[in-house]
């Protein structure tokens, strides 16, 4: 007899809405990211035992840049979800008992910002040596040409003041998917001041689930967001800017989890309701273990077959 806290395996086909493709231009770029990483550290240390800080401080924001932006690339080649997150946890409330606890991602923002600075301190590096003829090491071939001043200058501007903008402005959202329901609790961060929607929403109040739009798409980059089409209106203190009077939205790409697992099994709640007793076991998070990355991306690639066979 199966014990009750352990979820069956394979207990549901895998939905793939958002098709996790492989790319190998950023896999290359991401390799030769990585490639420069010694060359650069080498070459910051070279400066500072030459006594050149600036150079060295530049050549420092180079390596921290590359290092930080090598993991992006590698989630834009596909390389991304390799395991179940260690933040996805077994969590019990004391209302609603039992359930799974997902948070935000965390690496995506603090990337960005470590990237930002660190581009922002090579930027400031180049444009004192432009601005005093030295240092010519951390300009291609050695250029010094006052010309790339205020493009340097502008750039600067733009890395701090982005980082900062994403140190000041923060948004947390966390799900929690109980037997009885699903809880989004959206926080939203400016400096010291905080807003806090947390809202539950029962299985027996959710009519339908559907793909949703985020609206906004950046390269090939996907925001995965999962609508809820709720039987009663949501009131309008609880819904965030991407609700509606009767969907319920749920930003997946902000949280850490592959998006079509946790679609599939929001999917198969909603509609199997003898199913979200498996929420109640000491397991319940393998539920949202992703399938190995050679599925996803054999998945990823047949709709173009079934395509080319149409044809």
């Amino acid at each position: 007899m199966m014990k009750p806290d352990k979820p069956p395996e394979n207990a549901c086909a895998i939905h793939w809405p958002w098709p996790q493709h492989f790319h190998v231009v950023a896999m290359l770029i991401s390799v030769l990211m990585i490639a420069l990483v010694p060359v650069f550290a080498a070459l910051t240390l070279q400066q500072w035992t030459q006594d050149d800080v600036l150079a060295a401080a530049g050549f420092a924001g180079i390596t921290l840049g590359l290092a930080l932006s090598s993991p992006i690339c590698f989630h834009e080649a596909g390389i991304r979800h390799l395991a179940l997150s260690r933040l996805v946890v077994h969590h019990h409330h004391p209302e609603h008992g039992a359930g799974i606890r997902i948070p935000t991602r965390r690496w995506g923002i603090s990337t960005v910002v470590g990237t930002a600075l660190a581009l922002g301190t090579y930027s400031l590096a180049a444009a004192i040596a432009v601005s005093h003829r030295s240092g010519e090491s951390l300009l291609p071939h050695g250029r010094t040409e006052s010309e790339g001043l205020p493009f340097l200058i502008v750039l600067v501007f733009v890395c701090f003041a982005t980082a900062v903008f994403l140190l000041v402005v923060r948004s947390d959202t966390r799900l929690d998917i109980y037997r009885g329901g699903i809880r989004r609790r959206v926080c939203r961060r400016v400096l010291t001041h905080a807003q806090l929607i947390d809202h539950f929403i029962p299985w027996n109040e959710i009519e339908r689930i559907e793909v949703g739009d985020l609206g906004v798409r950046l390269g090939s980059a996907q925001y995965p967001v999962v609508d809820l089409f709720t039987v009663s209106p949501t009131a309008e203190d609880l819904r965030t800017r991407h609700d509606g009077v009767n969907r319920f939205a749920v930003m997946v790409h902000q949280l850490a989890v592959e998006p079509n697992t946790l679609f599939t099994l929001m999917k198969r709640l909603v509609e199997n309701p003898c199913d979200r007793g498996l929420l109640t076991g000491s397991g319940a998070v393998d539920l949202l273990r992703p399938p190995p990355l050679r599925e996803r991306f054999r998945a990823a690639r047949k709709p173009s077959r079934q395509h080319g066979n149409n044809r």
